[in-house]
């Protein structure tokens, strides 16, 4: 495995090379150039403090941002609103502020370009990256094409509002804006984080003129259609997920490296890498340059991959059942020349790549499970261990049953010729269900393949300088690739899910098991890969926060308005010693509004809250409903369950399909202002609805005994250190 090593340690280097982020340009840059230094000063004026929508904070921000579009000559115009949408059993309702700016073409007829953004941040982050990095970005790509020759078309930048609210901001616009049919293609920013490259992760439908466009002007291509897919089955959303209901072609940027700054107030300017958001820049400019002179046409799907940023490889879906073919032909011939050169047994090679497999999965689910129930952004701080100890556990512990299956004098296991089958048959079946995803199995297929041809068939099986150089070159560059996707699968959703580092150590060990090896390897080496990879693991996994890394701390004051009784609560539902003091005496267990669901709570001092007034009234056939905090509520939720069907109703303009019988169907209402709201549903003919009524305040209550000072290695979150009060009433027919 000598030779195997080598490679694997140089592909680790490529990869990390690959994966660093660019250097900002400088403020002086050329004006045609982006630069993520010009673009700071925004974000240091942006971000100085959390503006969640509705604050003076909020206010400030838009005031700033509209003041900018009009020093760029862009005439900003404001969408003032209040949007309502309805999202599975969540109906959400906010006031919005659009910010609206438009960089004339030549041709105003033709439709346009629109570069989109938000500026709403959450109410416990200063929202350095999300979404002030793509506000900059909007604002430095607006001057660039100022300063450049007249576009073709109209460009509309597009700053929405409320997007953290539930893309409120979106959907006002491509819903009641009359300027939204003028649009014919989007660019969008996001982030999921605040460092690491920037992916365009998601496309519009029929997809392969609109890549192939941003492919030929992007610098530094980062996109692949893996992404597309898995975020298409994904539940989250982004203002972009409004404009794809139109069907428009469409470009979607985000970074999501160290997504531990994500929604916390760890997302300041000062942490936020330059890098992430010139390589954004970068690529988004060019991708709108081309898009502002002709808008892609729509006439199928592709499947794209950059080969580490430095090309991207991109083929109509029926191609790929070529690449396939291909694949499948040249992997089943290497396996035979391979078979006539040095026989090999297939019984001891299939036990080896189940267990090869088998092993580290479990060992990845184990790792996994190591978590409980622990809240998500709890196990962040160390993220960076955890997927190199991830890594090393899944490859170490493969590598050490490919020693011990393959060292044998006479017919060594076929271990590299059944995983080459198994991605042959795998990767035709994903060629036939989601062709977009196929090519993670059909190219490592396709280099395997090759690899296994020039060694068995065209060198016959001896050792020489020329097939050492061949397989190694190839290996060197897929094995880089399949790192750089292992950091990305583990990145997007193996700190819940460790075991998707199966997926990129499948397509790349019969790549590294071709390659040249001794028959005297030692179990040794692996074992102590393995071994790195658990304490790598076990450390990200059970080490404290610190400073540099700290983790979210949440407690509310809640108080039942019903009973009278008050609560300390921590809905992350881990007691760390910050909330086990700030409970004082925690319980585990169900409060009477939790659906019996446990929670860490302690009962509180009694103070006066603010109440809601919650109103049930029938009038023949229908039931009214009327909600009405007091002044100062930043938010409401109604949630309403029945127990027989509840027929569709009217919410605010949106229709809302018939609710199933005991299914709780929530409507959340922002800023609702003195005069509460109200709507009517059919009243049930038998049956009893339960309306519950939760109302928060951003401010602990006067007279409460305050929480202690945050511990530097915790952070604020999730409206932390707020007031909540809780109603309940049930109307029975």
């Amino acid at each position: 495995m000598r030779t195997g090593y080598i490679v694997l340690i140089l592909a680790v280097l490529l990869a990390a090379w690959r994966l660093q982020t660019p250097t900002p340009e400088a403020v002086n840059a050329p004006a045609a150039v982006f630069s993520a230094s010009r673009a700071f000063t925004d974000i240091a004026a942006i971000a100085q403090k959390p503006h969640p929508v509705g604050t003076a904070e909020h206010e400030r921000v838009r005031e700033l941002i509209v003041a900018r579009l009009n020093a760029l000559g862009l005439a900003p115009a404001l969408q003032s609103e209040r949007s309502t949408a309805l999202f599975r059993n969540l109906i959400v309702s906010a006031p919005v502020s659009n910010i609206i700016g438009t960089l004339k073409g030549k041709d105003p007829t033709k439709p346009a370009l629109l570069i989109m953004s938000h500026y709403d941040s959450v109410p416990d982050s200063p929202g350095a990256a999300d979404d002030t990095a793509g506000v900059a970005t909007t604002l430095e790509i607006a001057r660039a094409l100022k300063s450049g020759p007249q576009p073709a078309r109209d460009v509309i930048f597009l700053i929405t509002d409320g997007e953290e609210l539930g893309l409120m901001g979106a959907s006002a616009f491509f819903h009641h804006a009359s300027l939204a049919a003028h649009v014919g293609a989007v660019i969008n920013f996001e982030t999921r984080g605040d460092s690491g490259l920037a992916s365009m992760f998601e496309t519009g439908p029929n997809n392969a003129d609109a890549v192939a466009l941003y492919a030929a002007h992007a610098k530094r291509p980062s996109a692949n259609s893996l992404s597309r897919v898995i975020y298409k089955n994904m539940p989250n959303g982004t203002d972009l997920s409004v404009a794809l209901e139109k069907g428009l072609p469409a470009l979607n940027f985000a970074f999501i490296g160290d997504e531990a700054a994500y929604h916390t107030p760890l997302a300041t300017p000062a942490h936020l890498d330059l890098g992430s958001v010139q390589h954004m820049g970068d690529q988004a400019l060019g991708a709108a340059r081309a898009f502002a002179e002709r808008l892609p046409a729509q006439n199928a799907d592709a499947v794209y991959s950059d080969v580490l940023g430095f090309f991207v490889i991109q083929y109509p879906l029926w191609f790929g059942w070529v690449v396939f073919a291909a694949a499948a032909a040249l992997a089943l011939y290497g396996i035979w020349a391979a078979q006539t050169v040095a026989p090999a047994a297939w019984g001891r090679g299939i036990v080896a790549a189940l267990l090869a497999l088998a092993v580290p999965a479990a060992a990845l689910i184990a790792a996994g499970k190591s978590f409980g129930d622990l809240n998500h952004f709890l196990r962040l701080a160390h993220v960076d261990l955890l997927l190199a100890g991830a890594a090393a556990l899944a490859l170490g512990l493969a590598l050490a049953i490919a020693v011990l299956f393959t060292r044998r004098k006479f017919y060594p296991a076929a271990l590299w010729q059944v995983l080459l089958l198994l991605l042959v048959v795998l990767g035709g079946v994903a060629e036939a269900l989601v062709p977009e995803a196929a090519f993670v199995l059909v190219w490592p297929a396709l280099v395997g393949g090759v690899m296994a041809t020039v060694r068995f068939e065209i060198y016959r099986g001896k050792k020489g300088f020329l097939p050492l150089v061949i397989c190694s070159a190839l290996a060197l560059v897929y094995l880089a690739l399949t790192i750089s996707l292992g950091a990305f699968l583990f990145t997007a959703l193996g700190v819940d899910l460790p075991v998707v580092m199966i997926l990129p150590l499948l397509t790349g060990l019969p790549v590294l098991l071709l390659l040249p090896q001794s028959r005297k390897s030692s179990a040794w080496v692996p074992l102590t890969i393995a071994a790195a990879g658990v304490v790598l693991f076990a450390y990200g996994r059970f080490a404290g926060p610190t400073a540099d890394r700290p983790v979210p701390a949440q407690v509310r004051y809640v108080k039942d308005l019903d009973s009278g009784k008050a609560y300390r609560v921590a809905y992350l539902n881990a007691l760390d010693p910050w909330t086990q003091e700030a409970l004082g005496q925690p319980r585990q267990e169900a409060l009477p509004w939790s659906d019996g669901a446990k929670i860490w709570w302690s009962p509180a001092d009694v103070v006066n809250v603010p109440d809601t007034d919650v109103i049930l009234q029938r009038s023949g056939g229908s039931l009214g409903i009327f909600v009405a905090p007091r002044p100062g509520a930043y938010s409401v939720v109604v949630s309403l369950r029945s127990e027989d069907k509840l027929a569709g109703f009217n919410f605010d303009g949106v229709k809302v399909p018939a609710v199933a019988a005991g299914t709780w169907h929530d409507i959340r209402y922002y800023a609702p202002g003195l005069d509460g709201f109200s709507w009517i549903v059919a009243a049930p003919t038998k049956g009893k609805i339960e309306v519950k009524v939760t109302t928060l305040y951003q401010a602990w209550p006067n007279g409460a005994a305050p929480l202690p000072p945050l511990p530097p290695e915790r952070m604020a979150f999730g409206n932390t250190a707020t007031t909540e009060t809780v109603k309940r009433r049930v109307w029975t027919p």
